[in-house]
């Protein structure tokens, strides 16, 4: 298991969600979630020592970016309208996503690997 830095993960975290550290309870959740994410990430983590290690922790950055949006989403409305103006949240869990399969494959040396294929192969 690797020990990520979780004053980076948290960094890196604000950068990507606009998130600014507070005393709420929504910045309390957001350290909750990058906590929970870079445990997750350093508990799968290849090897010891530093190598890697800043794009770990941009995984579990993103990872956390990714849960909070996904929790946002499940407790606001897709769109609101009036007679003048119609909003629309637009695809962020989708962007979200992408950035944490982005990250994904920036760590693919440093991760390890959770599938395999088991079977034969006939020449």
């Amino acid at each position: 298991m690797k020990r990520l830095r979780e004053d980076e993960v948290l960094k890196k975290f604000s950068l990507y969600s606009g998130e600014e550290e507070d005393e709420g309870p929504r910045w309390e959740m957001c350290r909750a979630l990058c906590g929970e994410c870079g445990e997750w990430i350093g508990n799968k983590a290849a090897g010891e020592g530093e190598k890697g290690l800043g794009l770990l922790e941009s995984l579990a950055a993103a990872e956390a970016f990714y849960q909070l949006v996904l929790l946002d989403g499940a407790l606001t409305p897709e769109s609101l309208s009036s007679p003048e103006v119609k909003l629309e949240m637009g695809k962020r869990e989708e962007k979200a996503l992408k950035l944490a399969r982005e990250k994904r494959l920036a760590c693919r040396g440093f991760l390890q690997e959770e599938e395999f294929y088991f079977g034969s192969v006939k020449a």
